[in-house]
């Protein structure tokens, strides 16, 4: 196994923790500081974690469970909508009374961690066209 892929599986389990984190945050966060979008928001962000999560190990573990590349890039795309969504829903809201400097650089930070986690699932896609 290359050196490489043993960096990408190190990444899958910050991933992983980091998915197992935010759930185990969403059912144990105070009120007051409760993310103000809807529940359905919070279970398609949960399902999107998972997919993104999906091709991080199967990238990371050279697993193609799921050979579709037009599944991989839907999958991406959705994972983006979901959080993009979230996050308008935090900016509108503004329940806490955060500037609005405050705001846009969390919502900078926040896309810019979106996309550093779907780098393997990216990878992922272009090891399947390799492979196919």
């Amino acid at each position: 196994m290359s050196n490489n892929k043993r960096h990408w599986q190190i990444v899958f389990f910050v991933l992983a923790c980091f998915v197992t984190y935010a759930i185990y945050d969403a059912f144990t966060v105070a009120d007051i500081v409760a993310p103000t979008h809807p529940l359905f928001v919070s279970i398609l962000i949960l399902i999107a974690d998972l997919l993104i999560l999906l091709g991080a190990y199967s990238y990371a573990f050279n697993k193609f469970i799921i050979r579709s590349k037009v599944f991989w890039v839907f999958a991406i795309t959705f994972f983006f909508i979901v959080n993009c969504t979230a996050l308008i829903y935090e900016l509108v809201s503004n329940h806490v009374g955060y500037e609005v400097y405050d705001m846009i650089t969390m919502a900078a930070f926040y896309l810019c961690f979106s996309f550093i986690l779907v780098i393997p699932t990216i990878k992922h896609i272009k090891d399947l066209n390799k492979v196919t």
